[in-house]
């Protein structure tokens, strides 16, 4: 086995910070050779006080010294440290993060909710069997110190991805303060429970996921434990029915202790085997996938795709698209409204590649602006344009970064009212962001003056960029008075944004 690079993965999250090596070779893909844990009250700091204590503090200096040692022992070719968006709810995470540059010359890449989720799932994603389990129904369950994140997929696309504000740091509180109730257990299940109904209620009445996949460390270290066979870590149902057995008797915790030698100041242990307890009770799936991944794996993942040693079986832009059209189905939005703009945008964004240097990232924001732009519509049509806004940032697009969805959730609600100015959006976009905002803005606006009707009269269209014009020829057999009535306005824009004029030229068929 040709050993590509052995790269470092520092994890700091809510409970536990975590330091993983791998080799990554084109044979094994990425391999674990050493694992450091070391625990962390983060979550419970920021729960209780709001902030990271002193004590903390000093833990996490001395952890992270000792896994910078270790990274160099290991003679490391690269390293990443990542942290949680815990630590960034931390009202004094600004004089954590400096402390960490100053004492360790060590700095921090702290992960929004949905960057923390997507590298869980680009773990996951390189798993051989992972294709075909969400080919059918199958439920993502990825559960944090902070929170839960739950992603149902069908027929292999991304139906919805909802986040649920209840972790294993919460229930390990509500455990401590039942601790002496007889029936402390039973009452903190029907906490978890109700939390979950929601969810079950709105997105699997008439579903029934064949697999559950149990994202954690913790859950994955117990199944390995457990007397069951697995094969590429799933459950069978045979093996599954056993473990549903001991979970009814409440046997499990028991099993537990007697199947390794378990450690009793471990406190996140059974708030973790809890969530899964009643998650599974909630879902009762045919088969059971502990694969075994986290952040960390997902860490070591993308920078082996960054650096191009190793290349992605899944495709991620395609998870963006399915869950963005999941959205605009779920809110009522006209598809084929939404298709036609979709098209035309894209033939615009081509055509104009020379001129707007945009990347082929931008071109996937540019298809998600299209699907999602009027979904508020839904809700208020007179309110629709900050509608789209809060839906946008209150729906979970597994693959687009919090900066994306920001991004595509501006120029959707921009669509119908003017354009922000750059002082208005100075606190989230650097320059270069802003100007991206405008093309993009531009492009949603001429496109979607060209349907306005929302009938597709346009039979075809063909696109020529000639100097400073951007000639758009129309084969159709219906007037377009009402779309070259609206596109003046708007080609103004997009010539002030890009110095070019798009011009409409009719071709009756």
């Amino acid at each position: 086995m040709k050993v590509l690079k052995t790269f470092a993965s520092v994890y700091i999250g809510s409970y536990e910070i975590v330091c993983k090596i791998f080799e990554i070779s084109k044979e094994k893909k990425i391999k674990e050779i050493d694992c450091l844990r070391t625990w962390c009250g983060i979550s419970k700091d920021v729960m209780a006080k709001g902030a990271i204590s002193h004590e903390t503090l000093s833990k996490i200096l001395s952890c992270l010294k000792d896994m910078k040692q270790t990274i160099a022992t290991y003679r490391c070719n690269d390293y990443r440290v990542f942290a949680g968006y815990t630590l960034q709810n931390a009202k004094n995470s600004r004089f954590v993060l400096d402390q960490i540059k100053l004492q360790l010359d060590l700095n921090i890449n702290v992960l929004t909710n949905s960057e923390q989720r997507f590298l869980s799932y680009l773990a996951l994603s390189s798993a051989t069997s992972f294709e075909e389990i969400i080919s059918e129904c199958a439920l993502l369950v990825d559960i944090g110190g902070s929170s839960i994140q739950i992603t149902l997929f069908e027929e292999g696309e991304i139906i919805t991805t909802e986040h649920i504000l209840l972790g294993a740091t919460q229930i390990q509180e509500h455990l401590h303060r039942l601790k002496d109730k007889k029936d402390g257990n039973a009452i903190v299940s029907e906490i978890i429970k109700k939390e979950l109904s929601s969810f079950s209620n709105i997105y699997l009445k008439s579903k029934h996921p064949e697999y559950l996949i149990l994202l954690n460390d913790q859950i994955h270290n117990v199944a390995n434990k457990l007397p069951m066979k697995s094969n590429n870590h799933i459950i069978s149902n045979e093996e599954y029915a056993t473990v549903m057995n001991k979970i009814k008797k409440k046997q499990l915790y028991s099993v537990i202790s007697e199947s390794f030698e378990y450690d009793s100041d471990d406190e996140m242990l059974m708030p973790f085997i809890l969530l899964y307890q009643n998650i599974i009770e909630m879902i009762t799936p045919e088969k059971i996938m502990i694969p075994g991944v986290s952040v960390s794996e997902g860490i070591a993942y993308q920078y082996a795709y960054d650096a191009k040693l190793l290349k992605a079986s899944h495709d991620f832009e395609e998870d963006v698209l399915s869950a963005s059209w999941a959205i605009a189905r779920r809110y009522g939005s006209f598809m084929p409204h939404l298709k036609a703009l979709q098209s035309i945008s894209l033939q615009i964004f081509d055509s104009v590649k020379k001129i707007h240097k945009l990347s082929i990232r931008d071109r996937l924001l540019m298809q998600v602006v299209c699907i999602l732009h009027d979904c508020g519509k839904y809700i208020s049509i007179s309110e629709a344009s900050q509608c789209t806004f809060t839906i946008i940032m209150s729906s979970e697009i597994l693959g687009l970064s919090h900066n994306e969805r920001l991004m595509v959730a501006y120029i959707c609600s921009s669509n119908r009212k003017g354009e922000l100015s750059y002082e208005e959006m100075a606190s989230d976009f650097s320059q270069d962001e802003y100007m991206k905002y405008l093309k993009l803005l531009a492009i949603l606006r001429v496109a979607n003056a060209m349907d306005k009707s929302h009938k597709q009269k346009f039979k075809r269209i063909y696109m020529t960029l000639k100097e400073d014009v951007l000639s758009i020829a129309i084969e159709t057999k219906d007037s377009m008075e009402l779309e070259r009535g609206l596109f003046e306005s708007k080609a103004d824009f997009f010539e002030e944004v890009f110095a070019i004029r798009p011009e409409i030229h009719e071709k009756r068929k």
